[in-house]
């Protein structure tokens, strides 16, 4: 949930709720600058309203900074928040939400970056929810079985994979598109070429891939071996 209000964010999560959701995944007020106390009066105002478990959603590409540590520690610690979604790459920052929340078991700690699944495992996440999981979700599970079976050799060489995969976010033309519309234009596109989804289009204003565009999606999904 993505609102810049609180009261927003509660209203969508009694929706969820309603739809037999599990739980929410709560951005920080995303319209303005929030203090870091205005950021955890807002997990607390969901949280008292919201029927279903409440995580917080760390994805500075959306809201332009990080999610404070100490005030997901802080939430942690108070039972507001049931987890964290981690989408920052900040493997230090990870290593101390981790390593904070060790004596809290019912928080889990989710890595969304698709780039270190297998180092955030190692740091002691519960798993990972990458966007390129879409795309390959066989290489994703295949990664996190290498990583809790300890051949990290094997590991390593699955994740240096879905890193060349996800170069593949980056075919978009930068002086007509942003890098939003490349990157879930990419992920479309995937999906199309393997035949999981009928139609790639993305949402407007978003810029579509040129058939070149495509055409280079598919060489990543070819060498990865997935055509």
């Amino acid at each position: 949930a993505g609102m810049a209000t609180s009261p927003e964010v509660r209203h969508l999560a009694r929706r969820v709720a309603l739809r037999a959701g599990a739980g929410v995944v709560v951005w920080r007020p995303c319209a303005a600058r929030a203090h870091a106390r205005e950021i955890a009066r807002h997990y607390r105002l969901v949280a008292a309203a919201s029927p279903v478990p409440v995580l917080a959603y760390d994805i500075p590409v959306a809201v332009h900074t990080e999610l404070p540590t100490d005030v997901v520690l802080e939430l942690a610690a108070e039972g507001v928040l049931a987890g964290l979604k981690d989408s920052s790459g900040d493997l230090a920052a990870f290593r101390e939400i981790v390593t904070g929340t060790r004596n809290h078991p019912g928080f889990t700690v989710l890595t969304g970056s698709e780039l270190i699944v297998d180092s955030a495992l190692a740091l002691g996440a519960d798993g990972a929810v990458p966007g390129l999981a879409n795309v390959d979700p066989d290489g994703y599970v295949r990664l996190v079985r290498l990583c809790r079976a300890g051949d990290l050799d094997r590991a390593r060489a699955e994740q240096e994979r879905l890193c060349a995969l996800f170069g593949m976010v980056r075919v978009g033309d930068p002086a007509r598109m942003g890098s939003g519309s490349s990157a879930l234009g990419a992920f479309k596109a995937a999906l199309h070429l393997r035949g999981v989804i009928d139609c790639p289009a993305t949402a407007e204003p978003q810029v579509p891939l040129s058939p070149g565009e495509v055409q280079r999606v598919g060489k990543f999904l070819a060498a990865a071996g997935l055509l």
